[in-house]
């Protein structure tokens, strides 16, 4: 392949200047705002914006508005940033801190190749600006090459060091949580199994009890089969909307008092057209006291479902050590509202990690058994979805993702293509731009990055709906390692499709003539100086403005201060007024691939545009420090997966990285015709493949599942599960067939009885003109906050 012919790719630095100094100005500008707001809060104890944890794990957050943030957050030591943002977010935070490490690294490779670089003996336009401090410099076969070998054996051993070491922390915080959970987590989750694939006669609690206990004699404590309650959710549902409504119209009344009462029309038509109108608050008072009625309705005929389900007998054969289950005729039931997955409690840790390492049945398509999500990320919606229609819905949905990478070049490509505007306007016969005006460096520069920005966030969003709605998984942990895994092979769709793209006007004809593997690495490995303007503007994108923009909270103020002008305060319900203070939560699926795509980018660079280096540092070691402090101060995550979707998942996504650039960097040396290099290069990608074997031996795999020798030792230190405290109580039970949890009625307008002016309580009159005088909180219970009519 003639290398000049597909490298001839003049890179400026003002496109490079211009999208630093715009993203510099704007992340000043969002920085200046966090800087004022947080000074008016602080004096003012306002914890909603920039220390919302405060409201929910203040027992796990630091003491809130230090007075240098950044000093603050630095100085919170390992281990206090572990007991305080759980294991999840620790081990995303210590990517953050790998990625800079490995950039240090880089940098300090850097001040060689550099200079090395830079005296290079070819000439060309595609040597020029830019494309000095690259690689492009360098001639073919010349001994500056060994520069860059010996520095890429250097980078690649300090990866891998770092990355061992990495694993060995995890290990051990990983085994802690698998033997005690996170502090927040009710004990009974450590004890708890998720059973798929139950037969049919062992679908009522206590069939499934007994079947387990003659597993595990007097190791048993619960067993919660669960049950097709799709009517059922859709009255709650549908009741949940009008006591909203109802607390809306209330809160209405309460924050206009001069104005009429609110009215609904009842019996409108499609269109709103016909029906009488009707007092709001009277209306949605008897529609929540009809839709009561139907609940309990509904749900006495799954009690009365259980109770006939609970004679059904059973018969075990048991032949040579496996157990066969056969049915008579009368054993068998209609099955109509049963699910064939339940949740199991044990009363120790030894036989739950025994339940799900051992092999249940014999039989693939029976029982079969996972450790249980946390309690809080079960998306009771889709419980009653069988585990083998979930596989092949997972395989369709594949296909379609798969199919969708291929037209993914398209909008890629018309994105990527801006950046090399001049090639545009060539080829609709305009003629060429100056490649160093602002204007262009604005357009080719910042465009292409918020342009393809938007588009993965629009991917992401289609992705978690197919997880949630189409492949319909039953916990979030499930939602957000399938959303991790698409949306980071689309994200090395785009590397790969920038790359190409960059160089598809002058290459095309060789990749059709000349199809195959090392032709499509050759021109990937070529066009690789031409497209590190892309990712060095993705960087700079990604870094001052982000930073900024991350830290001030911007899009949430905003979000408040439009819903405040919209809806003051007054007129705002007790839940609206709850939820604004909830804190917000990271969804990893969404967050860690951009990331592995910087890392990505940086591995692959690291010989080839060393500069790269610096913008990955300043990239890897500000978002470290900025997402510490929101960790510690802002995020809280709503359920905790002991790092399974931020290392473990992670993992294999970064030894591809490393794979991707050990192959890269082997075609490049062949493309700069120097056998030796590229020979030897071969040992840095046989050293990772080594040190990856080990790694799964000693560490992966005896990280699958807790030792039971681990388990014997936490149970006799921490005694086994008591039951007798009622602390399990119903862990896993549906909350659509639970009353005790569920809200019947309205919150009141305020939980402390006054009103937001702080009159104090309202008189029988203005009870009687808002219609809130039979509306009352039931505190029948310590601490209950159910709501009901009374």
């Amino acid at each position: 392949m003639d290398e000049s012919s597909s490298t001839e790719v003049v890179i400026s630095w003002s496109g490079i200047w211009v999208t630093g100094l715009v993203s510099f100005v704007q992340g000043l500008v969002f920085y200046s705002f966090f800087r004022y707001r947080r000074g008016k809060d602080a004096p003012a104890e306002q914890y909603d914006l920039y220390e919302p944890r405060q409201h929910t794990r203040q027992h796990r957050s630091p003491p809130p508005f230090a007075g240098s943030w950044y000093k603050a957050a630095w100085n919170v030591s390992q281990e206090e940033t572990l007991r305080c943002v759980g294991l999840d977010s620790y081990m995303f935070l210590r990517f953050l801190r790998l990625g800079a490490r490995i950039c240090t690294m880089g940098c300090v490779l850097a001040l060689v190749l550099i200079p090395t670089y830079a005296t290079g003996e070819e000439r060309g336009r595609s040597t020029q600006q830019f494309n000095q401090l690259t690689l492009a410099r360098v001639s073919a076969d010349s001994k500056r090459l060994w520069a860059s070998l010996i520095a890429w054996w250097i980078f690649v051993g300090f990866v891998l060091y770092e990355l061992w070491n990495e694993w060995v922390l995890y290990a051990h915080n990983r085994y802690e949580f698998l033997a005690r959970g996170d502090v927040d987590m009710p004990k009974g989750y450590r004890y708890a199994v998720r059973v798929e694939q139950i037969p049919p006669a062992y679908r009522t609690d206590q069939a499934l009890l007994d079947y387990f206990e003659r597993l595990f004699p007097g190791s048993v404590e619960q067993a919660t089969v669960f049950w097709k309650t799709d009517k059922l959710q859709a009255l709650i549902d549908e009741r949940q909307v009008t006591i909203e409504k109802l607390e809306s119209a209330v809160a209405f009344t309460h924050g206009k008092p001069n104005k009429p009462r609110p009215k609904v029309k009842v019996g409108a038509t499609m269109g709103l057209c016909g029906g009488s109108p009707t007092d709001a608050i009277e209306h949605y008072k008897i529609e929540i006291d009809r839709l009561n009625e139907a609940i309990d309705m509904e749900r006495s005929m799954f009690d009365s479902s259980e109770a006939g389900k609970a004679t059904s007998s059973k018969r075990v054969d048991v032949d040579d050590g496996n157990i066969e289950t056969s049915f008579s005729a009368e054993d068998q039931h209609s099955g109509k509202a049963d699910t064939s997955t339940a949740f199991v409690t044990f009363s120790n840790l030894r036989t739950k990690q025994a339940a799900v390492q051992c092999e249940l049945t014999g039989n693939p398509d029976s029982m079969i058994i996972f450790p249980a999500p946390d309690p809080k990320g079960v998306l009771w919606k889709n419980i009653s979805v069988p585990l083998p229609q979930q596989k092949i819905l997972q395989v369709q949905a594949a296909a379609l993702w798969l199919a969708g990478i291929l037209f993914w070049a398209a909008p890629v490509s018309f994105v990527t293509s801006i950046a090399n505007l001049n090639s545009i306007l060539e080829s609709i016969g305009v003629d060429s731009a100056n490649p160093d005006a602002f204007w262009y460096g604005l357009v080719s520069g910042l465009l292409p990055v918020i342009a393809l920005a938007i588009l993965m966030a629009v991917l992401y969003m289609a992705i978690v709906a197919a997880a949630k709605q189409f492949v319909r998984y039953k916990s979030m942990a499930e939602v957000d390692a399938y959303a991790l895994y698409w949306h980071q092979l689309f994200q090395f769709a785009n590397l790969w499709l920038i790359l190409i793209g960059g160089s598809v006007f002058n290459q095309i004809d060789a990749l059709i003539s000349d199809f195959n593997i090392s032709a499509i690495v050759d021109i990937i490995a070529s066009a690789l100086p031409g497209a590190s303007v892309f990712f060095v503007n993705m960087m700079l994108v990604s870094s001052f403005g982000s930073f900024g923009m991350e830290l001030s909270m911007l899009p949430t103020y905003g979000i408040k201060l439009i819903m405040q002008m919209i809806q003051p305060e007054a007129m705002r319900t007790q839940r609206q007024l709850d939820q604004g203070k909830e804190p917000p939560s990271l969804e990893w699926g969404q967050k860690v691939p951009p990331v592995v795509f910087m890392f990505l980018v940086v591995v692959l660079y690291m010989p080839i545009v060393p500069l790269m280096e610096v913008f990955g540092l300043i990239y890897f070691a500000g978002s470290y420090l900025v997402m510490k402090h929101q960790c510690l101060h802002v995020y809280a995550q709503e359920f905790e997966g002991g790092g399974d979707a931020t290392w473990q998942k992670l993992f294999g996504f970064l030894i591809a990285c490393l794979y991707m650039g050990e192959v890269i960097f082997i075609a490049y040396m062949g493309i700069k015709e120097a056998p030796a290099q590229g020979v030897l290069g071969f040992f840095p990608l046989v050293g990772t493949i080594i040190m990856q074997a080990v790694l799964k031996r000693n560490i992966i795999q005896p990280l699958a599942n807790l030792s039971l020798e681990v388990a014997a030792t936490v149970d006799i230190e921490d005694g086994e599960l008591d039951t007798t405290t009622g602390e399990t109580g119903k862990l896993y039970g549906m909350p659509a067939l639970d009353p005790d949890q569920e809200e019947r009625g309205p919150m009141p307008y305020r939980r402390d009885g006054t009103h937001s002016d702080g009159t104090g309580d309202m008189n029988m009159e203005q009870g009687t003109e808002t219609g809130l005088e039979d509306v009352r909180l039931d505190d029948t219970k310590p601490g209950s906050d159910k709501r009901r009519f009374v």
